[in-house]
């Protein structure tokens, strides 16, 4: 191994154990009352040691974000099967993302944060944004889900892929951070909130259907 591969292994070794340090912090304190200074005392660094390999708290964050969306990803690509349709690949991908915010309820609010935060508000270099959106997001997954659905005809095929995927996941963030925050209020309804969403998906993705 040479000593730029030696040195860049070393850096991700690093970064690895201040988003491990990172993580205890944000997980037991909550991210708004977590401080860079926090971690900084975790991971037994001095802060200007820290700020060598994040820019600021959000770019942890997003770090954490993106831990939790491999794992979402892994979840998600262990129960889609080449022998269901789009459409029912699409309906598992609902039942996967429930899954996970009860299994990885840490991991699930980072994400939240993430995928309904303005950008241009977050102290993040945009490159770093727009791998997150392009390379590590599940988003990818749902497309892929849909373009079969296209090609089988289990869903309409006059919408563009891009398109239709972008649409389906946007609605079912969105469904999920209404439950994050409403879910005792539906409790007290005798509503379950995991059924709600898997309700709206289905409406969603019926309602979509090529007729």
């Amino acid at each position: 191994m040479g000593i730029t591969e030696r040195k860049e292994r070393e850096k991700e070794q690093r970064q690895n154990l201040i988003i491990d340090a990172a993580e205890r912090i944000f997980f037991k304190k909550g991210i708004d009352n977590s401080t860079m200074d926090d971690v900084a005392v975790e991971a037994e660094l001095s802060k200007g040691t820290l700020y060598l390999y994040f820019k600021s708290k959000e770019d942890i964050q997003l770090a954490i974000a993106m831990r939790g969306s491999e794992i979402l990803k892994e979840m998600m690509q262990k129960r889609l099967s080449e022998n269901k349709t789009g459409y029912d690949n699409l309906l598992e991908l609902a039942e996967i993302s429930i899954a996970f915010s009860n299994k990885h309820r840490h991991y699930y609010e980072f994400f939240l944060f993430f995928q309904s935060s303005n950008f241009e508000q977050l102290n993040l270099e945009e490159s770093r944004i727009i791998k997150y959106l392009t390379e590590q997001s599940p988003l990818a997954i749902v497309q892929e889900c849909v373009k079969k659905g296209i090609a089988d005809k289990s869903l309409r095929t006059d919408i563009p892929a891009d398109v239709f995927a972008a649409t389906l996941w946007s609605q079912l963030l969105g469904v999920m951070i209404v439950m994050n925050y409403k879910r005792n209020i539906y409790k007290m309804f005798g509503l379950n909130a995991e059924d709600i969403i898997k309700t709206h998906l289905e409406l969603v993705s019926n309602g979509g259907r090529h007729l």
